[in-house]
């Protein structure tokens, strides 16, 4: 049976700081901001707006009153508390309008909440193929100003529905993972803004990559040559990219 994305939906504030501007102002060259981080704008929320509205826009893009009544679990992804108690996902339940008998809770972990409810959706649907879940990652990335994090901030929410059958994209039953606890980046409850070792972080995200990638490829005997793409997360635009070197030199290039 498939299981996956059958609907999708983004949303960003409607307000950024441009790349270049932000260069000038803190006296850098622009091409280290446009270039060596890829970046061009940085999504910059209003005080209108938080994760929870955030997450509610985005589901809104697809969401209708068959999928209210179908789905039986709400996972909200983030790594930016809403409230140090309440989740987040309580909120967005209620003001999505969704059937009152569903599961909701939160996943809070850097980077990895979203993809974690995923999982979660897909073990769901597959035991009940006739219902669905609704998956959503959103935040709000703030750094100290003038700090070297600051370019890398931003604010967002994807929303996604997962059930049987789906239209956009199939979730695979093989997956590799790898945990470790490294202080490449956090932010502890004393602090308002994350803190980041960026040098670190970068060596830490390949290495976790080509780790995750060697296991992978080990567990389900798959290469490069069985993806048609790879996606990536990306703390900024060009790590992906960095990260997709190290094992370019896999490739046929007679393929």
């Amino acid at each position: 049976m498939k299981i996956g994305i059958d609907k999708i939906g983004f949303y960003g504030p409607p307000y950024y700081v441009d790349m270049v501007d932000l260069a000038n102002e803190r006296g850098d060259d622009p091409s280290k901001y446009t270039i060596g981080i890829g970046q061009a704008q940085m999504a910059v929320a209003p005080l209108s707006q938080d994760i929870v509205s955030m997450a509610v826009n985005a589901a809104l893009v697809f969401l209708d009153d068959e999928d209210r009544a179908k789905i039986d679990l709400v996972v909200v992804g983030t790594e930016s508390g809403f409230d140090a108690s309440k989740s987040a996902s309580v909120y967005v339940h209620e003001l999505l309008g969704i059937q009152p008998h569903a599961r909701s809770f939160e996943v809070k972990q850097a980077c990895y909440g979203a993809t974690a409810g995923i999982q979660m959706a897909k073990d769901y649907v597959t035991l009940h193929p006739d219902r669905a879940a609704l998956v959503i990652g959103t935040d709000v990335a703030r750094y100290g100003l003038a700090t070297g994090g600051e370019v890398t901030q931003g604010a967002g929410a994807i929303a996604m529905l997962i059930t049987a059958n789906p239209r956009i994209l199939q979730l695979d039953s093989e997956s590799a993972f790898y945990s470790r606890d490294i202080m490449d980046f956090w932010r502890p409850s004393y602090s308002e803004y994350a803190m980041v070792d960026g040098k670190y972080s970068n060596e830490q995200y390949i290495a976790f990559f080509k780790e995750v990638w060697a296991t992978y490829k080990q567990k389900t005997a798959h290469s490069l040559a069985d993806f048609a793409a790879l996606c990536f997360h990306l703390p900024y635009t060009k790590m992906g990219k960095k990260a997709f070197s190290e094992i370019l030199n896999e490739v046929d290039e007679d393929k």
